[in-house]
């Protein structure tokens, strides 16, 4: 009896302190994506990922990076237990965007779309977007809709302690729900924009219908005494516009005006490209300036605007 209580003692003593187990970070995942609910935008959502990633999981330091092209943008960034560390954090990073090449890490990452563990962060020369002090990282891709649009990294900070194996598959389990909280926010914010532009043509067939009804829109006294005695008028076209239309002229160049009556229309930058025969890059410059212009954040907004003036 004696030896049997002191095996079940030994067995005590190893046994490792609760939360210490596997089972411990997969249950910070959970809560982890949780914690995602309340972001209501991208910038939010980016910022809420880091946050979980260091304080639900328990990594010291996390960064996520977009993909622009062939460079990787810092967007979020958080450090457990240290006020505006974060920020400070971030703002170093962009300082300096990060361009892929061949052979790197995180290029293997994105384009294999498989996380990855860098046990020598300071001294392999692979390893590209490793955190300031870093002895080791792990990271994964964000994927959306078959697309790695970016990836996220995380360490234990500058302490010494290294990642694990079982850190990289902590943030790889994090990251593919994550995948899906971007996807789910990117058709929310597609359908809030397709719902501004459904309103701004609502406007536009309420402006048309109110400026039908207008006594001065009827015949005109040659008309009248024409034999045919039809009726006829003149819709706007882009070439000439009414009178009421001049606070656009006022604010807008005759080629941002072009742009805007196609931006109305639905068309997509590539569309008024081929119309108006210049390249993408010119007509994302004169939306650029007509948004300026205009005071307003979006397309939609510039399209609502549009209709409003129009309507005055």
């Amino acid at each position: 009896m004696a030896g049997s209580k002191s095996a079940i003692a030994r067995r005590r003593a190893v046994r490792p302190p609760a939360g210490s187990g596997p089972a411990a970070p997969l249950a910070g995942v959970g809560q982890a994506l949780r914690g995602l609910r309340p972001a209501a935008s991208l910038p939010a959502l980016f910022s809420r990922a880091t946050h979980e990633i260091c304080e639900s999981i328990g990594f010291e330091r996390a960064v996520l990076f977009s993909l622009r092209g062939q460079t990787l943008v810092a967007e979020s960034a958080h450090v457990r237990g240290a006020a505006g560390a974060g920020e400070r954090l971030l703002a170093d990073l962009r300082l300096a965007p990060l361009q892929l090449g061949p052979r790197l890490h995180e290029s293997e990452v994105l384009r294999r779309r498989r996380s990855l563990l860098v046990t020598d962060a300071a001294s392999d020369s692979r390893a590209l977007a490793r955190l300031p002090g870093a002895r080791s990282y792990v990271e994964a891709p964000i994927i959306c809709q078959e697309k790695a649009l970016g990836l996220l990294q995380a360490d234990r900070g500058v302490t010494g302690q290294a990642v694990t194996e079982l850190d990289r598959d902590t943030l790889s389990a994090f990251v593919e729900g994550f995948g899906y909280a971007v996807e789910r926010e990117l058709l929310v914010e597609r359908l809030r924009v397709e719902s501004e532009r459904i309103l701004a043509l609502v406007r536009s067939t309420e402006v048309s219908v109110t400026e039908l009804g207008r006594p001065e829109i009827g015949l005109s006294s040659a008309q009248a005494a024409s034999s045919s005695n039809a009726l006829r008028w003149e819709l706007p076209s882009r070439g000439s516009r009414r009178v009421l239309d001049r606070d656009l002229h006022d604010l807008l160049t005759p080629r941002e005006l072009e742009v805007l009556d196609m931006l109305a229309e639905g068309a997509t930058n590539v569309g008024i490209a081929q119309q108006l025969v210049v390249s993408e890059g010119t007509v994302k410059t004169h939306v650029k300036h007509i948004l300026r212009k205009l005071g307003v954040q979006n397309r939609s907004q510039a399209v609502s605007r549009y209709y409003r003036m129009r309507a005055a």
